[in-house]
Protein backbone atom coordinates (compact mmCIF):
# COMPACT_ATOMS: atom_id res chain seq x y z
CA UNK A 1 0.00 0.00 0.00
CA UNK A 2 3.04 2.67 0.96
CA UNK A 3 4.33 2.14 -3.08
CA UNK A 4 0.48 3.13 -4.11
CA UNK A 5 0.49 6.46 -1.75
CA UNK A 6 3.98 7.08 -2.80
CA UNK A 7 3.29 7.22 -6.42
CA UNK A 8 0.04 9.40 -6.36
CA UNK A 9 2.08 11.90 -4.42
CA UNK A 10 4.48 11.65 -7.54
CA UNK A 11 2.04 12.40 -9.93
CA UNK A 12 0.42 15.37 -7.86
CA UNK A 13 4.31 16.90 -7.82
CA UNK A 14 5.28 16.36 -11.07
CA UNK A 15 1.51 17.75 -12.36
CA UNK A 16 1.88 20.90 -9.70
CA UNK A 17 5.78 21.68 -11.10
CA UNK A 18 4.61 21.38 -14.81
CA UNK A 19 1.49 23.98 -13.89
CA UNK A 20 3.89 26.15 -12.21
CA UNK A 21 6.18 26.36 -15.29
CA UNK A 22 3.21 26.46 -17.78
CA UNK A 23 2.12 29.59 -15.27
CA UNK A 24 5.53 31.24 -15.10
CA UNK A 25 5.77 30.70 -18.54
CA UNK A 26 2.40 31.97 -19.50
CA UNK A 27 2.86 35.47 -17.19
CA UNK A 28 6.11 36.22 -18.82
CA UNK A 29 5.12 36.28 -22.41
CA UNK A 30 1.64 38.62 -21.23
CA UNK A 31 4.25 41.07 -19.00
CA UNK A 32 7.07 40.87 -21.83
CA UNK A 33 4.60 42.02 -24.36
CA UNK A 34 4.45 44.89 -26.61
CA UNK A 35 1.72 47.81 -26.42
CA UNK A 36 0.13 47.71 -29.60
CA UNK A 37 -2.94 48.98 -31.04
CA UNK A 38 -6.01 46.80 -30.65
CA UNK A 39 -9.23 46.67 -32.13
CA UNK A 40 -11.97 44.29 -32.51
CA UNK A 41 -15.51 44.44 -33.51
CA UNK A 42 -18.38 41.35 -33.91
CA UNK A 43 -21.85 41.76 -34.94
CA UNK A 44 -24.34 38.74 -34.12
CA UNK A 45 -25.63 36.63 -31.53
CA UNK A 46 -24.12 36.53 -27.72
CA UNK A 47 -24.53 34.46 -24.73
CA UNK A 48 -22.99 35.85 -21.02
CA UNK A 49 -22.99 33.69 -17.97
CA UNK A 50 -22.08 35.60 -14.93
CA UNK A 51 -22.06 36.09 -10.77
CA UNK A 52 -22.33 38.83 -8.82
CA UNK A 53 -20.78 38.66 -5.44
CA UNK A 54 -22.11 41.57 -4.31
CA UNK A 55 -25.80 40.32 -4.58
CA UNK A 56 -24.49 36.38 -4.63
CA UNK A 57 -26.96 36.16 -7.54
CA UNK A 58 -26.41 34.31 -11.18
CA UNK A 59 -27.02 35.94 -14.59
CA UNK A 60 -27.58 34.30 -18.04
CA UNK A 61 -27.76 37.14 -20.62
CA UNK A 62 -28.54 36.47 -24.36
CA UNK A 63 -29.06 39.23 -26.79
CA UNK A 64 -27.99 40.38 -30.51
CA UNK A 65 -25.61 43.41 -31.09
CA UNK A 66 -22.39 44.74 -31.33
CA UNK A 67 -19.31 44.69 -29.24
CA UNK A 68 -17.10 46.89 -30.07
CA UNK A 69 -13.24 47.04 -28.06
CA UNK A 70 -10.55 49.27 -29.11
CA UNK A 71 -6.89 50.27 -27.34
CA UNK A 72 -5.54 53.03 -29.21
CA UNK A 73 -2.39 54.66 -28.47
CA UNK A 74 -1.12 57.93 -29.89
CA UNK A 75 -1.72 58.92 -33.79
CA UNK A 76 -4.08 56.27 -33.93
CA UNK A 77 -7.88 56.51 -36.10
CA UNK A 78 -10.76 54.41 -35.45
CA UNK A 79 -13.90 54.57 -37.74
CA UNK A 80 -17.25 52.31 -37.24
CA UNK A 81 -19.61 52.81 -39.27
CA UNK A 82 -22.99 50.87 -39.64
CA UNK A 83 -25.31 51.04 -42.95
CA UNK A 84 -28.66 49.54 -42.85
CA UNK A 85 -29.74 47.58 -46.41
CA UNK A 86 -33.45 47.82 -47.78
CA UNK A 87 -34.67 46.23 -50.90
CA UNK A 88 -37.69 46.74 -52.70
CA UNK A 89 -39.30 50.06 -53.00
CA UNK A 90 -41.06 49.22 -49.56
CA UNK A 91 -37.57 49.86 -47.46
CA UNK A 92 -37.98 46.86 -45.30
CA UNK A 93 -34.21 46.48 -43.69
CA UNK A 94 -32.63 43.40 -44.88
CA UNK A 95 -29.72 43.94 -43.26
CA UNK A 96 -26.74 46.12 -41.70
CA UNK A 97 -23.33 46.33 -43.07
CA UNK A 98 -20.61 47.28 -40.51
CA UNK A 99 -17.41 48.60 -41.87
CA UNK A 100 -14.20 48.96 -39.06
CA UNK A 101 -11.41 51.04 -40.32
CA UNK A 102 -8.30 51.28 -37.84
CA UNK A 103 -5.41 53.51 -38.53
CA UNK A 104 -2.01 53.39 -37.33
CA UNK A 105 0.84 56.29 -37.57
CA UNK A 106 4.01 56.70 -36.63
CA UNK A 107 4.24 55.82 -33.06
CA UNK A 108 6.59 58.00 -30.85
CA UNK A 109 6.52 55.73 -27.83
CA UNK A 110 7.54 51.89 -26.68
CA UNK A 111 10.00 49.46 -28.21
CA UNK A 112 10.53 51.10 -31.62
CA UNK A 113 11.71 54.51 -30.36
CA UNK A 114 13.97 52.56 -28.09
CA UNK A 115 15.19 50.20 -30.94
CA UNK A 116 16.05 54.01 -33.20
CA UNK A 117 17.48 55.25 -30.07
CA UNK A 118 20.13 51.89 -30.02
CA UNK A 119 20.74 51.80 -33.61
CA UNK A 120 21.70 56.09 -32.94
CA UNK A 121 23.95 55.18 -30.32
CA UNK A 122 25.68 52.45 -32.15
CA UNK A 123 26.39 54.40 -35.28
CA UNK A 124 28.08 56.89 -32.59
Amino acid sequence: MQKSTNFWKNIVVVWGAVFGILAIIAALLLLTGCGHNIGTAFSGKFANVGYDPEFNKFGIQYYNGVIVTGLNKEKTETHLVFEDTAEGNAGYKTGTKMTYDHKTGEQVTGYVVDLEEAKARQKK
